[in-house]
C-alpha cells in the first residue's frame, strides 16, 4: 500500500499523535478556488473594467502593476480583450500558476480611488462567494475522523474556508464540540475540544460574520505577512504554532511554505529543537513530488544549513511522501484504523501466548484494509461509505440499533493509549472476530463485502452461499438487534458474534439455535469462550471457522 513503500513508519507516527497537520489551499481544490484562479479573477475583475486606449484608466494601471511580475515571454500568452476564461488553457494556466507564486504582491495593488486596501480582495475575488461553502470533500472528512481517533491534535491551516468546520459539523453533530477553532487569544483560552483548528490566517465565514473583528484578520496582503510577527492580534497564535515546531513533528498537506510569515515560524521554532533528520520516524514530511523551496527551506531551518547541504538527497527523499491530499489521508485513515484494530486484537488474544503468534492472527486485518482500499476510485464516496460502515456496525454492536447518527471512533484516544479502551465494552474481542474473518478472506475461503444498505455489517460470499454477520458485545445487545428488527432469529443464513455470552459461555458449546423444523438457524458464537479455548493461531482459526460453520 502506499505508505509501506513512500513513507514507513508515517501512520504509526499519526496514530501515535506524534504529528502536527499543517494544511494548504491544496486540500480544498475541489471545494473552493485556489491561489491561481484568484489570480485570473483579480485579472478579470481588472481587465473587463479597463480602457485600453486610456493610459491613466485605473484598472488599467492596477493591471499593468499585476502583471509586471510576468516575463516577456509570459506576456505574450495574455489575451486581453478576451474573457479569462476563454484563453487557451494552456496559456491561462502558464500566467495564473505563475502570478500565484506572488499571490500576495498581486492582492496588494491598490486600485486609485478606493480607501480599502483589501479592494481587490473582496471586490474581484469576493471572499463571500469563494469561501464560505459547507461541502466538505473526502480529505476534510479523512482529517476529523483521524482527529476523533485521537490522532491530531494540532490542525494548522492557511485556508480561510470552512470546510473542516463542515466536516465537524457532519461527523460529530456540532462545530466545536470536538475541534476547537482558535484565531484570537481568547479562543486559546477558551479551547477545551479534544483539538485545536489554527486558522493563522484567519477565516473567511467569521470574516463576514463579525466583520469588525474578523476581516482585519484574513491575512493574504504582503504587508499582512511580512509584519505578521508583530501583529497583537496573533501573537497567541503565533507562539502556539512556534511551539508546534519545536514539540512535534511535521505532516504537511497541500501547503506549499512559501510565505515569509510561515519562513519564520519554522526559523524560529527550530532553534534549538535538535531534530534528527537521520531517525527513523522523520520529524518533517511533505505531501509532494517534487518539494517546493519553501519547504526545502523548513528543512533547512528544522535540520541546520549544515547537515541540510551535507546530506541533502538523503534528508529531501525522507521528506516525501509521494501522493497527492486525498490517497494520502486516505490511506492514512486506513492505516490508522487498522493499526488501532490490531493493537486490540492483540489485548483480546490469550496473555500467555507468544507475541508471533498474536501477531499472526492481528495480520488478517491487513487484508480487510487492502479489500477496503481497492474500492476507493471515486474518493468522497468511498470515504462515505466507511464512514456509513463504521457508523452502522459500530451502533449495532454496541447498542443494537442503527440510529445514533454520529461518527463513532475506535477510542478517542491516541493508539499508545489503546489500552485504555475497557475490556468490558468487548472491542478486544470483536477485533479478534474481524481479523479472524480477514485470515478466511485471505485464505479464499470466503469474500467478505459491507451492505450498509441492506442492514448487513459483513456479507460473507462462499461459492454461491450467503451469510450475514452481526457483532455484538453481549446478549443484551443481541437480543436487542433481534427486538428491533435487525436479526431474524429464525435465519439460517446469519450468524451473530458475541464478544462475551454468559448464555453461550453456560452452554459451553457456541453454535446455533434449533428452529422449530429441527435444523440450526441462527448461529450465536461466544467469541470469548473460542479465544480461551484455543491453544495457539492455527488452533484459533480453525476452532473459529467450526464454531462458526463457516
Amino acid at each position: 500500500m502506499l505508505l509501506e513503500t513512500s513513507s514507513p513508519g508515517l501512520a504509526e507516527g499519526v496514530a501515535r499523535g506524534l504529528y502536527a497537520l499543517w494544511l494548504g489551499s491544496g486540500i480544498s481544490l475541489e471545494r473552493v478556488v485556489g491561489v491561481p484562479a484568484v489570480i485570473g479573477r483579480v485579472i478579470e475583475y481588472l481587465r473587463s473594467r479597463m480602457d485600453p486606449a486610456d493610459n491613466g484608466c485605473r484598472y488599467k494601471i492596477a493591471l499593468d502593476q499585476v502583471i509586471t511580475q510576468l516575463s516577456p515571454p509570459e506576456r505574450q500568452l495574455l489575451h486581453l480583450d478576451q474573457p479569462v476564461e476563454d484563453w487557451p488553457a494552456n496559456d491561462r494556466l502558464t500566467v495564473t500558476c505563475r502570478l500565484a507564486g506572488f499571490y500576495s504582491e498581486v492582492l496588494e495593488t491598490q486600485l486609485d480611488g478606493e480607501a480599502d486596501a483589501d479592494f481587490l480582495l473582496w471586490q474581484a475575488v469576493d471572499v463571500p462567494g469563494s469561501f464560505t461553502g459547507d461541502d466538505p470533500d473526502a480529505e476534510h472528512l479523512c482529517i476529523v475522523m483521524l482527529t476523533l481517533e485521537g490522532a491530531f491534535r494540532d490542525i494548522s491551516s492557511a485556508n480561510w474556508d470552512y470546510l473542516i468546520e463542515a466536516a465537524e459539523r457532519e461527523l460529530a453533530g456540532t462545530v466545536g464540540s470536538q475541534i476547537d477553532v482558535c484565531i484570537r487569544a481568547g479562543d486559546f483560552q477558551g479551547a477545551g475540544g479534544r483539538a485545536k483548528l489554527l486558522k493563522y490566517h484567519g477565516c473567511a465565514v467569521k470574516a463576514v460574520a463579525e466583520p469588525d473583528i474578523y476581516r482585519p484578520l484574513l491575512i493574504a496582503r504582503t504587508p499582512q505577512i511580512q509584519g505578521y510577527r508583530l501583529n497583537a492580534a496573533y501573537n497567541v497564535m503565533r507562539g502556539h504554532l512556534v511551539t508546534l515546531v519545536q514539540q512535534r513533528r511535521t505532516l504537511m498537506i497541500g501547503f506549499s511554505a512559501q510565505d515569509n510569515d510561515v519562513q519564520e515560524i519554522f526559523v524560529e521554532g527550530a532553534q534549538h529543537s535538535n531534530w534528527d533528520w537521520n531517525a527513523a520516524m522523520k520529524a518533517f514530511i511533505f505531501a509532494e513530488e517534487d518539494l517546493k523551496q519553501g519547504q526545502k527551506g523548513v528543512l533547512t531551518s528544522a535540520y541546520g544549513e549544515p547537515n541540510y547541504h551535507a546530506n541533502r538527497v538523503a534528508i529531501e527523499a525522507d521528506a516525501r511522501v509521494r501522493a497527492f491530499a486525498k490517497p494520502l489521508l486516505i490511506a492514512l485513515l486506513l492505516n490508522v484504523l487498522e493499526l488501532k484494530v490490531a493493537a486490540l486484537t492483540e489485548l483480546g488474544l490469550p496473555a500467555g501466548w507468544l507475541a508471533d503468534q498474536k501477531v499472526a492472527i492481528a495480520s488478517g486485518l491487513r487484508q480487510l484494509r487492502d479489500g477496503a482500499a481497492a474500492t476507493a476510485a471515486d474518493p468522497l464516496a468511498f470515504v462515505r461509505r466507511v464512514i456509513s460502515a463504521l457508523n452502522h456496525g459500530q451502533d449495532l454492536f454496541q447498542h443494537g440499533n442503527s440510529d445514533h447518527g454520529r461518527y463513532l471512533p475506535i477510542s478517542r484516544d491516541s493508539l499508545q493509549q489503546i489500552g485504555g479502551v475497557s475490556a468490558a465494552t468487548g472491542l478486544r474481542q470483536a477485533s479478534v472476530a474481524l481479523a479472524l474473518l480477514g485470515h478466511g478472506a485471505e485464505a479464499g475461503d470466503w469474500g467478505i463485502s459491507n451492505d450498509t444498505a441492506g442492514n448487513t455489517p459483513m456479507r460473507l460470499d462462499q461459492e454461491g452461499k450467503t451469510t450475514r454477520v452481526f457483532l455484538a458485545a453481549n446478549d443484551y445487545v443481541a437480543s436487542s438487534m433481534v427486538q428491533n428488527g435487525h436479526v431474524d432469529p429464525d435465519s439460517d443464513d446469519t450468524v451473530v458474534l458475541l464478544s462475551a455470552s454468559a448464555r453461550q459461555r453456560n452452554a459451553r458449546f457456541p453454535g446455533g439455535k434449533y428452529g422449530r423444523d429441527g435444523k440450526v438457524n441462527l448461529r450465536e458464537i461466544c467469541m470469548s469462550s473460542v479465544i480461551e479455548d484455543a491453544t495457539d493461531a492455527a488452533d484459533l482459526l480453525e476452532s473459529f471457522k467450526r464454531s462458526a460453520s463457516l
